[in-house]
């Protein structure tokens, strides 16, 4: 066994548009096309895929997925391992529970609870 510790940087894209003032942790990816506005947090191993647009204040938890095209209005939180599935929309203040799913196309106008699946539109809480 190896007892080094590895660090992983953030990885940007060159085309990805991100605001000064982003915190960005080891590992965290943002992907082409991707937009972070101001005082938004990405935590580590987080992705923030193509073309998503991530408003101001949101917090992106560690592991956390944003699939392509998601739009995260302002002060949104996505919780750790949560993922953001293509396509969907979530309106400003909504908390996403840590290890939840939130379906393509989805617009979520509610929060998710941790491990929680939610589809549609709006989204609803779906048992699988």
């Amino acid at each position: 066994l190896f007892s080094e510790a590895y660090t992983f940087l953030p990885v940007i894209h060159a085309s990805a548009v991100i605001a000064p003032s982003v915190a960005m942790k080891a590992g965290a990816q943002v992907m082409a096309g991707a937009i972070v506005q101001p005082g938004s947090r990405i935590m580590e191993n987080a992705i923030i895929n193509t073309r998503s647009s991530v408003d101001h204040d949101c917090s992106i938890g560690a592991h956390a997925h944003i699939a392509p095209g998601v739009t995260l209005s302002g002060g949104v939180i996505v919780g750790t391992g949560a993922h953001i599935g293509t396509g969907s929309s979530v309106i400003q203040g909504i908390t996403i529970g840590a290890e939840s799913v939130v379906g393509a196309g989805a617009v979520v106008i509610r929060d998710v609870p941790p491990g929680a699946t939610v589809v549609g539109v709006p989204a609803k809480e779906r048992d699988l």
